[in-house]
């Protein structure tokens, strides 16, 4: 049940058959008043309406229920969801491997009580909450790391346009000092100086790939 000041809960009933999403949506409405309840047909091609904060799969087979939430997700989908199974029926064990995958919850509704329904619902909003709070957790990191590339790029890209010009006077100069006629000594210090030179040019050069990563 909402508290007061808290936006209406929006439901969806998944059914094939309009019966079943009847009954579901009656069931859903004792459970939770004043919520938004919405009729989905999954016989008819189409995906959830935006602002849906759980939808409740009803197809009666553990598995149809599992491959209609697959077609809602593909379909764009992202909230909660809740899978019912009728255990008076054959072959409703769904793969719960794949719920998983999904975000799904299972709920077995025994004779008349849909009190476990309730809590299904309840559970599957929370979960959903929590793993965007992660997704929005993790993004924010994602950012911030490329805030701080993007920051080490441009550095790199400045300081590479402030050296590159005074490294190239250093090297020519260099290499006209040596072409003059010089003490052993001292020519040695010229070729040291051209050597390192050539090397810093080199280093500074590569910073041209951090620039453009």
């Amino acid at each position: 049940m909402n508290q007061p000041g808290e936006p209406a809960l929006s439901l969806a009933c998944v059914a094939r058959e309009p019966s079943a999403s009847a009954r579901l949506q009656e069931a859903l409405l004792t459970l939770f008043p004043g919520a938004t309840i919405q009729l989905v047909d999954m016989g008819v091609e189409r995906g959830l309406p935006e602002a849906i904060d759980c939808a409740v799969v009803d197809v009666g087979i553990g598995g149809e229920g599992t491959d209609v939430l697959r077609t809602l997700r593909a379909r764009g989908y992202a909230g909660a969801a809740v899978i019912l199974l009728d255990p008076l029926r054959r072959n409703s064990d769904p793969d719960r491997a794949a719920g998983d995958r999904l975000g799904a919850r299972y709920c077995s509704l025994d004779g008349d009580s849909v009190a476990p329904l309730a809590t299904a619902i309840t559970e599957s909003i929370r979960a959903r909450a929590s793993a965007d709070e992660s997704r929005s957790a993790i993004s924010l990191k994602a950012l911030r790391q490329t805030q701080r590339l993007l920051a080490a790029g441009e550095l790199a890209t400045r300081l590479q346009h402030s050296l590159n010009n005074p490294l190239a006077a250093l090297l020519a100069e260099a290499q006209l000092l040596e072409l003059e006629p010089l003490l052993p000594d001292h020519r040695a210090s010229v070729e040291r100086i051209i050597e390192l030179s050539r090397r810093v040019i080199d280093v500074v050069r590569a910073l041209d790939g951090v620039g453009r990563a």
